[in-house]
Formats: C-alpha cells, sequence, structure tokens
C-alpha cells in the first residue's frame, strides 16, 4: 500500500510490517469472523498514536487498535483492512499509588502482570477468563468482567481517568483523581465500551483495592439447575455477599466426564463454584449460612477450602470445561456465535432450561456455563465447522438465542462487547439508542476511520455467518487443500484464544503474532484453505519456529503447534521452499552420514579404540555416540562411557559405522531424507540385535522412542533409554557412588524441549543431581513444562542464529539470577547453545557462569 513508506517515517521501520504473512496473522480472534489488515503498527506513545491517526484521518485509512487479540466478537480484526494498531509494546506500569487507591498504565499491560506488581497487598479486582494475557486497555475498551463481577463489578467500576487520542489526533484526558466527582458528562464511562470506535486509549488511571483479609472457595452440587437457581436466588437475597458464583449445567459436567476424565457423580446434572472474601470471621459466618440454604433447597453437598492449591482442584471442572470442549471429538471444537448474553439472576434456571429446550429442538446439544452471579451465561456450540448442516443449525439457534434474551428483558452482551459478531442484531436491543450512537460516532469519527464495520454501525455485517473464516468448507470444500486429517483436527482445535503468547519465545522476542503460536496456526489454517501461496516470506516465519512445544503448555486446548507447523513445513519442502541453509546438511546426512558436514572417518577420533569399530551381535546395549557428541562437544561420549564402566554396564557402538538418526530432516519437514536416514540408520542397528539403545541426545531420544516407531523404524521391543534415565537407575541399584569431600556448587537444571515437554522425562534428571555430594539444585522459575527452550530447537540456530542466541541468553541470564554457578542440561544442542551464551555473558562482562553436560558433572564426582 502506498501509505506503508509514509507511516514508516513516523513510527521506523522496527515499528511496522506490511508483509502480507503478518497481516495474515492479525486476521483471526476467537470469533468466526476474519479481517485482514493491511499494516500492522505497534504504537510507542500518546504523540505517536496522535501522528498516526491525524495521518490515517486525512487519507481515511481504517484503524483497529489491538491489545492481544482475545476477543470473543471480532472487535479487534480488520474487516475494512487499513492499519492494525497493535498495544502490545506500549505496556508499562508507570505508577502504583496504594495511598490513594490507583495504578496508571499503559493500554498494553497485562491484566495479571499489573495484580503481579500490586500482590500481595493490593488488588485490580475485574478478572475476565483471559486475565494471563487481556490486556487492560482491551478490557476498558470493552468493558471486559469475569468472575469476580457479582461483587466487584466490571472495569468500567475501576476507570478514573483515561487519555484519548481522538480521530484527527486530538488529544483527550477525561476524568479526575478525585473520589468522586459531577462535573459533566461521564466521557470516561463513554470510551470505557465504545471497542475504539470513538477514540484510542493510550493511558489509563485504574482504581485499586486492598487486597481481602481472607478467602474461601466452594464447589456446590446439585441435582438440577432449577436446585441450584433457587439457591443462588436465596443466598443473594439473603445479603450475602459472594465474590464468585460460576454454574455449570449437565451438558458442562458430561463434557468433564467424558473430555476430562472427571468423576462426577451422576446424580449432579448442576455445579456452582462459589467464593466469599474479606474478614476471616465474617466469612465463616457466611459458610455456614450459605450451607444451611443449599442443604434446604435440595443441595447434595458442598466442599469449602481456603487453600489455593486445594481451590484449583475444587475449580478443576470449571477451568477445564472450555479447552475440553475443543477436545470431545476429533474435528469439533467450541465456536462462540451468540454466547455472552445476560439475564436477570431469577430468570436463571429458566433460562438455561429454554437454552436446552432450543438445542433439542434442532439436535444440537448446547453447553451452558457462566456468572451467574450477575447473570451473565455462555451458551457455547460444540461443532464440527466443515459440515454445512451444522452451520444452518447453529444460525437457528443462536437467533432463537436472541429472541430468548430480549423476552427476558436481557442484553446479549453481557460482558465480551459487539465487535463484528453481534452487529447483525444489536439494534434489537438498543433501538433508537443506536442512532444516537451513530450521532456520536459522526461527531467524533466524521471519516468512520476507527474500527470500522463495528457495533451494528451501518458499515457492519448484517448476519451473523458473514465474513466467516469458514466459509470456503461451506460453498467450495474442493478447494480445501487438507493436511493429513490428525493435523487438521489439530488445526481446528485452536480456538485463537491467544493463550501461546504467555510461553511463545519468539513471539517473546518479536510481539509479533506472525512469531506466536497462534499466528502460525492461523498460517497454516490459510494454507489449508488455500487463502495463501508458498513463499519465502512464509517459510520464514514457520521455519522460525523451535518446535518447542511451551505453547502447549499453557494453551486451554492442549493444541500441538509443533505437529502442525512441521506438517506446514513438509507442505513447504514440496512446493521446493525448503530454506537453502539446510540444503547442504540434509545431504551431508546421507552422504556423510552426519548433518554436520564433517568427515565421516572422523567420528569416532576421540573414544577408545575399542569403541571404533562396530561392536560384536552379543552386547546388551548399544551406545549411540551421535553427531553432536562426536564432532563438536567432544567431552560428553567419553564422560558417559566412564560412567557406564564404572557401573559394569555391558555396552558396544556401532563405532565408524553409525549414522545420523535424521533428526534435523524431520524438524525440517523433508521426509523423503529423514526415512533415508532412518532405513540406514536402523538396518546397521538390527544386525547387532541389541535389548537396549542409550542416547545421550533429547532429539535422538525422541527420534528413536517416538518418531522411528510411527514410520516402522526399530522395532522388536527394543528399549531407548536416555542416559540420564540409565544413570538414575544405576544410582538407585547402589552401582555408582560419589566423592564426599567435593566443595559444594550451586546447578541449576535446563530441562531440554525435547526430553522434557515432548517425552515427559522431568525428574529422572533431578534424581541423578540431587543424590550427588555437594550440589545444590536450583530451579528457574519457569521449569518443566515451561521451561523455556535454550533457543536451539526445532532447526532455529541453523535457520536464525541471531535470534536463537538472544532467547538462549535471556535463558542463561535468568540462571545468573538465581545465582547459580552452573547450568546442567540433558541435551548436546542445549550446551552448545549455552556456551555460545555464556561466552556472551562474559564478554558483556554480565556474569561467569559454567555450562555442563549432565553426564559430565557426574563422571566428574565418581568415587
Amino acid at each position: 500500500m502506498d501509505f506503508v513508506q509514509r507511516l514508516t517515517g513516523l513510527v521506523g521501520a522496527e515499528n511496522i510490517t506490511a508483509s502480507p504473512v503478518d497481516c495474515l496473522a492479525y486476521s483471526r480472534d476467537m470469533s468466526i469472523h476474519v479481517g485482514v489488515p493491511h499494516a500492522i503498527v505497534f504504537a510507542k506513545s500518546t504523540e505517536q498514536v496522535s501522528e498516526i491517526l491525524q495521518f490515517a484521518n486525512s487519507e481515511k485509512i481504517p484503524v483497529t487498535a489491538r491489545g492481544t487479540g482475545s476477543s470473543v466478537t471480532g472487535a479487534v480484526l480488520a474487516p475494512k483492512g487499513g492499519i492494525i494498531l497493535d498495544f502490545t509494546r506500549m505496556n508499562a506500569v508507570l505508577e502504583i499509588n496504594k495511598a490513594d487507591g490507583y495504578a496508571v498504565i499503559e493500554p498494553g499491560v497485562i491484566c495479571n502482570a499489573l495484580n503481579a506488581k500490586l500482590a500481595p497487598s493490593h488488588f485490580f479486582p475485574p478478572d475476565p477468563g483471559s486475565a494471563a494475557i487481556a490486556t487492560i486497555g482491551g478490557m476498558i475498551a470493552t468493558n471486559a468482567s469475569g468472575v469476580r463481577a457479582a461483587k466487584y463489578g466490571t472495569t468500567k467500576d475501576y476507570v478514573k481517568t483515561l487519555t484519548v487520542v481522538l480521530a484527527d489526533g486530538r488529544i483527550l484526558e477525561t476524568g479526575d483523581m478525585a473520589p468522586k466527582s459531577s462535573a459533566g458528562y461521564d466521557l470516561t464511562h463513554l470510551f470505557s465500551s465504545s471497542e475504539g470506535t470513538l477514540g484510542i486509549i493510550t493511558r489509563a488511571v485504574v482504581k485499586i483495592l486492598p487486597m481481602p483479609e481472607y478467602e474461601a472457595f466452594a464447589k456446590a452440587s446439585f441435582p438440577d439447575v432449577d436446585t441450584a437457581g433457587l439457591a443462588v436466588e436465596k443466598i443473594f437475597t439473603s445479603g450475602l455477599e459472594l465474590a464468585t458464583c460460576e454454574i455449570l449445567d449437565n451438558i458442562c459436567l458430561q463434557v468433564c466426564r467424558d473430555a476430562l476424565k472427571m468423576d462426577i457423580p451422576r446424580e449432579v446434572n448442576c455445579q456452582l463454584f462459589m467464593g466469599i472474601d474479606g474478614p476471616k470471621t465474617a466469612v465463616q459466618e457466611q459458610i455456614k449460612k450459605i450451607d444451611e440454604i443449599c442443604k434446604s433447597v435440595g443441595g447434595i453437598e458442598n466442599i469449602w477450602s481456603d487453600n489455593p492449591v486445594e481451590k484449583a482442584k475444587l475449580f478443576a471442572a470449571r477451568g477445564g470445561l472450555v479447552p475440553a470442549m475443543s477436545r470431545l471429538k476429533p474435528g469439533y471444537r467450541l465456536v462462540p456465535l451468540v454466547e455472552d448474553f445476560g439475564v436477570p439472576i431469577s430468570k436463571i434456571p429458566q433460562t438455561i432450561a429454554e437454552i436446552q429446550q432450543i438445542g433439542a429442538k434442532y439436535g444440537f446439544p448446547v453447553a451452558t456455563f457462566g456468572h451467574i452471579g450477575d447473570g451473565n451465561l455462555h451458551a457455547t456450540f460444540i461443532m464440527n465447522p466443515t459440515i454445512p448442516e451444522e452451520w444452518e443449525k447453529v444460525k437457528g439457534i443462536a437467533l432463537e438465542f436472541i429472541d430468548m434474551t430480549l423476552k427476558h428483558s436481557g442484553t446479549v452482551s453481557a460482558e465480551h462487547g459487539v465487535g463484528m459478531a453481534k452487529s447483525p442484531y444489536i439494534n434489537r436491543q438498543l433501538g433508537e439508542s443506536l442512532e444516537i450512537m451513530k450521532d456520536i460516532k459522526k461527531t467524533l469519527d466524521p471519516n468512520n476511520v476507527l474500527n470500522p464495520g463495528k457495533m451494528g454501525f451501518d458499515d457492519s455485517i448484517k448476519d451473523i455467518l458473514d465474513e466467516n473464516s469458514f466459509q470456503k468448507f461451506l460453498k467450495a470444500p474442493e478447494e480445501v487443500f487438507h493436511f493429513p486429517e490428525g493435523v487438521d483436527n489439530e488445526i481446528m482445535a485452536c480456538i485463537q484464544c491467544g493463550f501461546c503468547r504467555a510461553g511463545c519465545p519468539t513471539f517473546g522476542e518479536t510481539t509479533l503474532e506472525s512469531l506466536n503460536a497462534k499466528g502460525r496456526v492461523t498460517l497454516a489454517y490459510n494454507m489449508l484453505m488455500g487463502n495463501i501461496e508458498a513463499s519465502p516470506e512464509l517459510a520464514k516465519r514457520l521455519y522460525q519456529c523451535m518446535l518447542c512445544l511451551n505453547c502447549k503448555s499453557v494453551c486451554p486446548a492442549q493444541v500441538k503447534v509443533s505437529t502442525i507447523v512441521r506438517s506446514a513445513r513438509e507442505k513447504l519442502v514440496n512446493k521446493g521452499y525448503l530454506p537453502e541453509i539446510f540444503k547442504p546438511a540434509l545431504a551431508a546426512m546421507i552422504d556423510a552420514a552426519n548433518p554436520l558436514l564433517a568427515d565421516p572417518a572422523k567420528r569416532c577420533d576421540s573414544y577408545p579404540s575399542e569403541y571404533k569399530k562396530a561392536i560384536p551381535g552379543n552386547t546388551d546395549a548399544i551406545l549411540h555416540l551421535g553427531c553432536v557428541t562426536s564432532f563438536q562437544d567432544i567431552k560428553i561420549i567419553p564422560a558417559l562411557m566412564q560412567v557406564l564402566d564404572k557401573a559394569g554396564v555391558n555396552y558396544g557402538a556401532l563405532g565408524e559405522d553409525e549414522s545420523c538418526c535424521g533428526y534435523l530432516a524431520y524438524l525440517v519437514g523433508d521426509m523423503q531424507t529423514f526415512k533415508q536416514a532412518m532405513a540406514k540408520y536402523s538396518g546397521k542397528l538390527e544386525t547387532y540385535h541389541p535389548s537396549q539403545l542409550i542416547t545421550s541426545c533429547a532429539g535422538c531420544l525422541k527420534t528413536f522412542r517416538d518418531i522411528y516407531p510411527s514410520y516402522g523404524g526399530l522395532q522388536n521391543g527394543l528399549s531407548v533409554v536416555h542416559a540420564v534415565e540409565l544413570m538414575e537407575k544405576l544410582i538407585a541399584d547402589g552401582k555408582l557412588t560419589f566423592k564426599t569431600d567435593v566443595p559444594p556448587i550451586k546447578v541449576v537444571y535446563h530441562d531440554p524441549c525435547d526430553m522434557g515437554r515432548h517425552m515427559g522425562v522431568y525428574e529422572p534428571p533431578r534424581n541423578v543431581l540431587k543424590a550427588i555430594p555437594g550440589v545444590d539444585l536450583l530451579e528457574f522459575p519457569l521449569n518443566r513444562n515451561l521451561a523455556k527452550c535454550c533457543g536451539g530447537g526445532g532447526g532455529m540456530k541453523g535457520f536464525d542464529n541471531e535470534m536463537a542466541g538472544d532467547i538462549g541468553y535471556k535463558r542463561l541470564l535468568s540462571a545468573v539470577d538465581l545465582g547459580a554457578e552452573m547450568i546442567v542440561s540433558a541435551c548436546p544442542s542445549c550446551k552448545g547453545s549455552f556456551n555460545q551464551a555464556a561466552a556472551r555473558a562474559r564478554k558483556e562482562k554480565k556474569a561467569k557462569i559454567k555450562v555442563m553436560d549432565i553426564t559430565e558433572l557426574v563422571a566428574s564426582r565418581l568415587a
């Protein structure tokens, strides 16, 4: 677009991208809708936003403000194109004043991040289900709420002042710092639910509260919804004040039984999840009264706890429900359509009954849950988006839900806003008020540049299925370019919530959606839909993924993004877009039996002579020497041999006859080369009929134990173990003993992605380290399934060594912050990444820290 060059001059090249691949990654949110922008701009200040809007207004270019993109309504999409103004980088908490009870924040501050800064003395009460990733700017713009709304209200109740940039670039300050004010129109609240259609919020002063003295939580079980609803009505009308009151109907509970394997008694057909806070004695008195009420109406059981760990167990059904909906059946997923209505509390039981009646009418079960304490229900569809008939059903159900809500004098949007999704019918609730809204919009934004196509205004969609991202399944299914079925199902399971932002290392480095798991799934989905062609630009984004699977650990639906990305790489390779940097390595993998371009004759140079030739056929175990440990890091295998010899293990090696396992080829999607490498290695190994294969490499472990069997390699019951698993057993059996007169050392263990998240091997290395005298084992704050990658996974070190190095460096510095003297891992690639990071730390005079493989540390401490 012509305007991109002028925008670049305003914000700098590092704060804008107009790449079609990057823009496509911003085309989705949790709604069914789609909208592709022409450019993404990262705002840095109020003044810069003012300049951007002055320019956009003069050129009549649409501008849509966006936080983390967790909207359920399409509010952050760009159906008219134009500019996405991304506030991810404007994320500073500018001031916290506990005496006057406020915090000054930029719009990109994450809700949970603010609460982390306020703890343990204060908190910011609004807590949407997406609090881990929701920006407070987005929460203000949609007047978001959450599970505490029953007592604490919604986001607008906590906004004192706003800095807003209007469409023409004028900067407006609303509100004041006084405890109360009657000075003119309440413009602060006007902008607090305007979804960026009237102005763009660039700063806010929000109220904060002292943390309650005491909290207690309950899971209450009931025989039916009516009984639960009666209990809630009696609790609230008796003057008791619940902070939290959530409901799950019988269909939700069945989802939890089927998908989460939860043991919920069959007589339980409704559950409430309640929370109370305040002075301890007052809370305990309220618990007694609540128990009496629930028992009096026919409740089955209330289970209370004041332990946060126990709360997680009690609330497991509520917390696991939404992801479970995308895992109930392959190909099916949660589809939010008309799912956020609110009705008077007394109407809740009747409303849930009507929801189930409407669902039954269409032969379509509807799961209903939500914040019963403030009348807010979420009725969600679990459907296969590829089946046209299901869309017709859910559309009919949705329209009847609207009728039902308005019949009960309710609202069609209790907390998620209007966006695109509710535009076709919001006029039925607002009536003449919508016309007044249009007049206000025209006054403040006469050129309609601020978030057009939303809020039910004249340019909005007219049907709830318009701008449907699943449209091709309905109109032209023959044009869909399928992945393997399992991969298609993984793509469909992603509900585009964006929780993966909290885990993805490459997103952490760049804040680009195309370098986040969600963005990569969006790109893969568009490959599926035929909306994007293979290209070097697409390949770049997909090869800048470390396949580390950190995203899965924070994903509500446990989507295997690494599987999706690797399969997308296969498609790229088949189209001729394998990055050039990998081609020599893959050729050498077959021709020279290693991908390092090393002379195969030198594979065993550092090993004892008896291991240079292939072993005889009567050896119990074969030690896989590995490529990195044969040609680059030659300390690991001799150390492991020392350990095995000390323990009396009968083992041998393929020696000079060993070849590469092929893992790199698998990672980059070159399946032809991978299968060649697998056949070559398997054929050699099976000649000797070993019962066990030992490796010191996390990637080789995954290849031999997981990948080969999936492709017909290494059958016949061969046991594949990592050296650390074997060492754990040898120590337990008393076959390894250690020196006791040794200096103490503080060691932090780094979980390799391939061995940890991919294989679930977490405790063996820790048990080995704990057994070594003098080792003070420390833990990274992010460890085990949340451990950050070393930066070298998934081929990333070869493809983008600079970003890989930055990621590894941050991980190393977090070890330094712990006071660690040594980083230990169980993967030679991780060791290489940390050696590179340690050298950088020494050069920059940040720290001196040792790096070792776990086998080296064990060998050095043997008695």
